[in-house]
């Protein structure tokens, strides 16, 4: 058993670096895979209107099985390139998916950094299942993948994700304008790193 500086425990015996399942106390992560497709469409389309302010622009078909396997196989080239690593968030008790959680923009080499990415479905907001994920991403970034830092930027009023992210112990580092597109306008994003503290 291998414990997060905070505290968190992660049972990594056994991790493989590649299509891993990672399990905490209340959730698990899991590689998305084809069968995923119904559970996935639910809570997207329960939860559209409160999510896209916070994505990407939805192309007309975001919602549609064709969509969602080049998703699939687009991460599925990510993982192989070792470029990312992306899991769906699962409910232990009921096995029901809860959202979304990636390593993005990898880069091995001297930087040996991520992007971390993430969604939450709405009704499932304030109940601790996004905070558990990223303790146990993080956990698998640093002591899997040896990775050496962690970057996160949200929107400048997503106080939600800002919350999370500072309670995960991530640091604000800077405020960037303009620095990612989302719901089709370039937004100001507030910054946020955390380093491997044992590397």
């Amino acid at each position: 058993m291998t414990k997060f500086k905070q505290g968190w425990p992660l049972n990594l015996i056994n991790v493989p670096a590649s299509n891993p399942v990672l399990h905490g106390n209340k959730v698990y992560l899991c590689p998305p895979c084809l069968e995923n497709f119904e559970t996935w469409l639910d809570v997207r389309t329960r939860s559209k209107e409160f999510l896209i302010p916070f994505e990407p622009a939805w192309p007309s078909d975001a919602l549609s099985f064709n969509f969602y396997k080049r998703r699939l196989n687009h991460q599925n080239q990510e993982v192989q390139a070792k470029h990312g690593a992306f899991f769906f968030i699962f409910d232990k008790q009921n096995d029901s998916l809860v959202g979304g959680i990636n390593l993005n923009n990898m880069i091995l080499g001297a930087a040996q950094h991520a992007s971390l990415g993430y969604w939450l479905g709405e009704t499932y907001q304030g109940k601790g299942y996004m905070t558990e994920a990223i303790y146990l991403i993080q956990n698998y970034a640093f002591n899997v993948l040896n990775l050496h830092r962690l970057n996160a930027a949200c929107l400048s009023d997503n106080h939600q994700s800002i919350a999370v992210l500072k309670r995960c112990g991530f640091t604000e580092e800077g405020y960037a304008p303009k620095y990612l597109q989302i719901n089709g306008q370039w937004q100001d994003h507030r910054l946020f790193g955390l380093v491997n503290s044992v590397r």
